[in-house]
């Protein structure tokens, strides 16, 4: 796609609801049973019009996926503690947010990915860019001094966003939003 498609409006719109239609078909019939065919119904679009911006499936979920990535705002002027928060609140509020499709949409893509080697790597490489936000906070935490030194960003990563996902796909209930500064504290230990 050239750089004036890119700003043409009417595009941005038609990635947009291709996208939604995506996230919400993957939610309803899994990734397996996804096709191009029912996506472009759903988003009232032909074939060739999502053919000519994603090659396949497996590309149409990841720009699906990655348009979410924009949602997600940081204050990057706060101190690190506070976008941790802040992200772990974003992160909750999403996993938990039952009118979601996108979040919805996980457990079909953590499904997927044990079966479809070419979705697991998606998927390795989307949660690593992911958290990669994360670590990449708590090694400024620790650059700092808001931090222990001693701190294993990646591991910590980890600790934090793993109860998130834990409730979510294992336990069938959510995080609550108002407990992530009790788990932050947990994890990190009192500010």
């Amino acid at each position: 796609m050239n750089a004036a498609a890119e700003l043409d409006p009417r595009v941005e719109r038609s990635r947009r609801v291709i996208a939604q239609a995506a996230i919400a078909e993957m939610t309803e019939v899994g990734y397996g049973s996804m096709t191009i065919e029912g996506v472009a119904k759903r988003a009232g679009v032909s074939k060739a019009t999502i053919y000519r911006q994603w090659k396949n499936k497996l590309d149409l979920v990841a720009g699906a996926l990655d348009s979410l990535r924009t949602e997600m705002q940081l204050d990057e002027s706060a101190p690190p503690r506070a976008r941790v928060t802040q992200l772990l609140t974003w992160l909750a509020d999403f996993l938990g947010d039952e009118t979601n499709p996108a979040a919805a949409c996980m457990p079909m893509l953590v499904s997927a990915a044990q079966y479809d080697p070419a979705v697991r790597d998606f998927h390795h490489r989307f949660s690593s860019e992911r958290r990669q936000v994360l670590i990449d906070i708590l090694r400024d935490g620790q650059e700092r001094g808001d931090f222990e030194p001693g701190l294993d960003p990646d591991l910590t990563a980890e600790l934090l966003v793993g109860p998130l996902f834990y409730r979510r796909l294992m336990s069938g209930g959510v995080f609550p939003t108002d407990a992530v500064p009790a788990l932050i504290d947990a994890v990190l230990g009192p500010a």
